[in-house]
C-alpha cells in the first residue's frame, strides 16, 4: 500500500527540486526589499533624500537591485488623479523615477503624455458628472413639483444625494477609470523599459 505524504512533505520535495538559489537570486531577494523601503520613505517622508541614499550604493553590485525595488514602488504609485492626495503621491513618484532613470529625455516625453492623460481624465470626469447631474435634475423636477404641491412649500432635492444618482455615478466612474487606467498602464510599461 502506498505511503500517504503530508502537505509539508510534499512542499519540501518541491523545494528540493527547485535547487539552491543562485548568488544573483539571493542578492535580489535581499536588496529589492531595501529599494522598496527607500521608495516608500521617499513618498511618505517630506525630508527624505532618495538621491543621496542611492549614492551610497553607487558602484556596488547591489545598486541595480535597490533601484529595481524603488522602481516597483514608484511605478505602482503613479495613479489617476482622483483627489489631491493621489495627485501629490503621483508627483512624488514621478520625481523619484527621474532620480533612478538615465534617459531623461525619453522619460520626460512619457511624463508629458501622462500629464496630458491626467488632464483629459479630469475633464472627462467633470463633464460626465455634470451631464449625469443634469439628467437627474430633469428627472427629479417632476418629483419635486409633486412634493411641493403636497407640502405646500418649496422643496429642494439635490440629485447627487439620491442613492440612484450615487449608484449610477459609481458605475460610470468605474468605467471611466478602467478606460484611463488601461492607457496609464501602457505608459508605465514604457517607463519600465527606459534605462
Amino acid at each position: 500500500m502506498g505511503e500517504i505524504k503530508s502537505a509539508w512533505e510534499k512542499a519540501m520535495e518541491r523545494v528540493e527540486k527547485l535547487g539552491k538559489p543562485s548568488e544573483e537570486e539571493l542578492r535580489a531577494l535581499e536588496y529589492i526589499p531595501l529599494g522598496n523601503v527607500l521608495a516608500a520613505r521617499h513618498l511618505k517622508e517630506p525630508n527624505f533624500d532618495l538621491e543621496s541614499e542611492l549614492t551610497h550604493y553607487k558602484g556596488s553590485g547591489i545598486r541595480k537591485y535597490i533601484v529595481q525595488g524603488c522602481q516597483e514602488i514608484l511605478i505602482r504609485n503613479i495613479t489617476l488623479p482622483r483627489n489631491d492626495q493621489t495627485k501629490e503621491t503621483t508627483k512624488k513618484a514621478m520625481a523619484g523615477i527621474k532620480l533612478i532613470k538615465q534617459n531623461q529625455n525619453q522619460l520626460q516625453s512619457i511624463f508629458e503624455r501622462i500629464e496630458n492623460l491626467f488632464n483629459y481624465y479630469e475633464q472627462a470626469r467633470q463633464q460626465t458628472f455634470l451631464e449625469l447631474r443634469q439628467n437627474f435634475e430633469a428627472k427629479l423636477q417632476e418629483m419635486t413639483k409633486a412634493v411641493q404641491k403636497q407640502l405646500g412649500a418649496k422643496v429642494t432635492i439635490q440629485p447627487e444625494l439620491q442613492p440612484q444618482f450615487q449608484e449610477e455615478w459609481r458605475k460610470i466612474n468605474a468605467q471611466l477609470d478602467a478606460q484611463y487606467e488601461k492607457v496609464l498602464d501602457q505608459h508605465k510599461e514604457q517607463i519600465l523599459k527606459i534605462a
